[in-house]
């Protein structure tokens, strides 16, 4: 065919006008290649092998990151009965309720995307203040980055969904970050040792598109789409990226527009 794209699958070469690439933002697991990894002595998996808490009942578990996903999976962990739950934090996140006065957060939101970035950082932490109190007592200090601000890079907040009060009641334990591994030990950044006897490492995932379009220059040092839904790269004509754009409405409310947009660049392309 004249112009267009040859995709390469793992059945067959398929010629084709337009391409749309929307195989999620959160595609990879990314496991940090912490030095000691592979000789620890218990277990470790990534937050994307966990499923039930059983396995864990009257064990020692150490989850890596607090976020949604580590937050949420420490959390079932201990109403489980994990003997301990430890939390390692890196970078304190910004917390968030999933509703707010019985309105969904992702209403409030689209509220905050639309007011100055330092504005709406600081309301984020006056409501984070006010919904879950000084955590800092209980190991968990502001965050440096602003809910609007990490928003921009691309970085959720985390939706609590009883951690904190786990964490209050002192069910959940917040610890440094992990910088390694030594047979059974786990080395935080404080230089103390612990003995977990499984780690679930909450640490999020990466895009995965380089292999399939990162020698096109269409993707920035993190791996994301420097253009999506109905943008066009200068050299990567006729190729779409939908799902990859984020803000403090979430990330759903955008790939019906970005659709659309895709939608009509390509019918504005074939008349």
């Amino acid at each position: 065919m004249d112009g267009g794209w040859r995709v390469e699958t793992d059945r067959r070469d398929l010629q084709a006008h337009f391409v749309v690439i929307a195989t999620g933002f959160d595609h990879d697991p990314d496991l940090p290649d912490w030095p000691g990894r592979d000789g620890f002595g218990g277990e470790l998996i990534h937050s994307s092998a966990y499923r039930t808490p059983e396995p864990y009942r009257g064990h020692d578990v150490l989850v890596v990151g607090p976020n949604t996903t580590g937050s949420e999976v420490a959390a079932l962990l201990s109403r489980g009965g994990a003997s301990r739950v430890r939390v390692a934090c890196r970078t304190p996140p910004n917390l968030t309720a999933r509703k707010i006065l019985g309105t969904s957060v992702n209403i409030h939101g689209l509220a905050l995307e639309r007011l100055p970035l330092r504005v709406a950082d600081q309301i984020g932490w006056l409501s984070q203040r006010s919904l879950f109190g000084n955590l800092e007592r209980y190991g968990l200090p502001r965050s440096p980055i602003g809910i609007a601000t990490s928003s921009r890079r691309q970085r959720a907040p985390a939706y609590d969904s009883g951690f904190v009060g786990l964490l209050k009641a002192g069910r959940i334990e917040m610890v440094a970050a992990v910088v390694g591994f030594d047979s059974n030990d786990v080395l935080l950044a404080d230089e103390t040792r612990i003995q977990p006897d499984a780690v679930i490492a909450a640490t999020g995932y990466r895009r995965g598109l380089e292999p399939l379009v990162g020698h096109l220059g269409v993707l920035n040092e993190e791996g994301v789409p420097l253009v999506s839904g109905g943008d066009q790269h200068p050299s990567a004509r006729g190729l779409f990226f939908n799902g990859y754009r984020s803000d403090l409405s979430g990330q759903l409310r955008l790939m019906r527009p970005d659709a659309r947009s895709i939608a009509r660049a390509v019918r504005k392309q074939r008349s």
